[in-house]
């Protein structure tokens, strides 16, 4: 473990130089695209000797731009009743005494993180709030974030996330190890790769801090593998799961209740085409050697 710390500090500071000598940064360290460098001015030459030439009928070629694929039908009423619908997730392992999941709700997304904190779907004061997911890469038929992160509060109740904190029990997460996270457009599955407790700031913490709602796009595979260090580092879990630079992600998180300003996160991995995910049912164990935050060590 010191040696994935000693790596991951290393890691750390590489990104943390690359942002100082960037002049601006997003995200897991990616780095705006540099300015167009601008067009030297003209050489004088001796005047050009023209030609005449026969003109070429051959036609130019160009990709037809994607299609957006249409929305699925299931979830168009919900559209309908607030266009800032995306799409809905479901986790049925976690259930009530009915067999009814706790988790079974529609997903947002509008343009900040701010709105749904305190509105309903219906957009009515509440201060249950609604999950929602996170604004900065919308979520469309063609593109989505390479990590989607969304949002829940963790409400007395036992509504929206609350019963995600039931993931720091080895028999929850072996019994609701898959996720159904669809978007209006496509049908989805994602398998758990980690769980972890986290703070959200500085002095939580006696390593650097990890801004996981941060990680939304892997550019480069130093940023997945920033991401995908960080949240092994800290999982609850030891698992079977492999992933790989390419792979998409949806990360849930919500409040967690051993300090101040503490989350719990849940990160899963989408389930690739022609992969059967409940090959991976009986492979998490504890985790001896997570990292906990310092100030759930006191």
């Amino acid at each position: 473990m010191d040696t994935f710390k000693n790596r991951l500090l290393k890691t750390a500071a590489v990104l943390s130089a690359a942002v100082m000598l960037s002049c601006s940064v997003t995200g897991c360290g990616k780095k705006v695209e540099d300015e167009p460098e601008g067009t030297l001015p003209p050489v004088e030459t001796a005047p050009a000797i023209t030609t005449v030439t026969e003109a070429t009928t051959e036609a130019t070629t160009t990709e037809p731009p994607p299609v957006e694929p249409d929305p699925l039908e299931k979830y168009m009423e919900y559209y309908e009743q607030n266009n800032d619908f995306v799409g809905w997730i479901r986790i049925d392992g976690i259930t009530h005494s009915n067999g009814e999941p706790y988790i079974d709700y529609p997903v947002v997304q509008t343009t900040d993180n701010e709105f749904y904190l305190d509105k309903n779907f219906n957009k009515e004061k509440d201060v249950k709030g609604t999950i929602y997911a996170d604004y900065k890469v919308p979520i469309t038929g063609l593109d989505m974030a390479d990590n989607v992160t969304l949002y829940g509060h963790s409400n007395k109740d036992r509504s929206f996330f609350r019963m995600l904190l039931d993931y720091k029990k080895l028999d929850v997460v072996r019994d609701a190890y898959i996720i159904n996270f669809d978007t209006r457009w496509e049908e989805a599955q994602y398998v758990v790769v980690s769980c972890f407790l986290i703070g959200i700031y500085e002095n939580q913490d006696d390593i650097p801090l990890f801004e996981y709602f941060k990680c939304r796009n892997f550019d480069t595979e130093e940023d997945y593998q920033y991401f995908y260090d960080n949240i092994m580092l800290r999982n609850y879990y030891t698992t079977g799961v492999e992933c790989e630079y390419g792979d998409q992600f949806l990360t849930l998180s919500t409040c967690s209740y051993e300090f101040s300003d503490s989350r719990f996160v849940v990160v899963a991995r989408k389930v690739r085409e022609g992969e059967d995910p409940t090959v991976y049912a009986d492979t998490y164990e504890k985790n001896p050697d997570k990292h906990m935050p310092k100030k759930a060590r006191h």
